[in-house]
């Protein structure tokens, strides 16, 4: 019993980390999360924190890895909810991406940023989308029109990531509408065919 107690111990204390972590960026900017930084904020010491995570690159491998975890939970929530229909993996994947919290955001930018340098920190994330390709291949769309919608998701986040994007919040859920609605209108003329 001692080791279930320890292992959820040690998943409450990473979910601590990672959220001090995902704070720092978020408030102060990639280049402030530092073990330092993150010791301050979380009360454990800096040593402690290196046990855990060798470098920056590990913390942020972690990082990323947590992200896209909650990304697949998300994810898997969307297609709970949503009606059995041939569009429902594509519609939650498209809602799931639309979704992300600012912290979220952030986070990814300071990937971003980190992978100017280290592009390997990249290889994680590239795995990932190879699946998601792999599903916009398969759906009942085809991968040119699911990759019109997905890029189009996608290259909005990515505005916003980079803090260039200029939609109010009423823009921004009239062009969540939008891309629902696109995507059901190109189910149907595909159906018509």
């Amino acid at each position: 019993m001692e080791s279930i107690d320890s292992t959820k111990e040690n998943e409450n204390r990473r979910l601590n980390i990672f959220r001090a972590a995902e704070a720092i960026v978020s408030e102060l900017g990639a280049s402030q999360l530092t073990f330092a930084s993150l010791s301050e904020r979380t009360g454990i010491a800096e040593s402690d924190l290196q046990g855990m995570f060798p470098d920056r690159e590990a913390l942020l491998s972690a990082m990323i890895e947590h992200r896209l975890e909650r990304f697949r939970v998300r994810w898997r929530a969307y297609e709970s909810v949503l009606p059995d229909e041939p569009m429902r993996e594509l519609k939650s994947l498209l809602l799931s991406n639309l979704s992300e919290s600012n912290e979220e955001k952030n986070l990814d930018s300071a990937i971003l940023a980190a992978a100017a340098s280290n592009p390997a920190l990249l290889q994680t994330t590239s795995d990932d989308v190879q699946g998601l390709f792999n599903i916009l291949a398969e759906s009942p769309l085809g991968l040119a029109q699911a990759s019109i919608l997905f890029f189009s998701v996608r290259g909005y986040r990515l505005f916003e990531q980079i803090g260039i994007c200029p939609m109010t919040d009423i823009q921004r859920s009239e062009f969540q509408e939008q891309i629902m609605r696109m995507a059901r209108t190109l189910y149907e003329q595909k159906n018509e065919g």
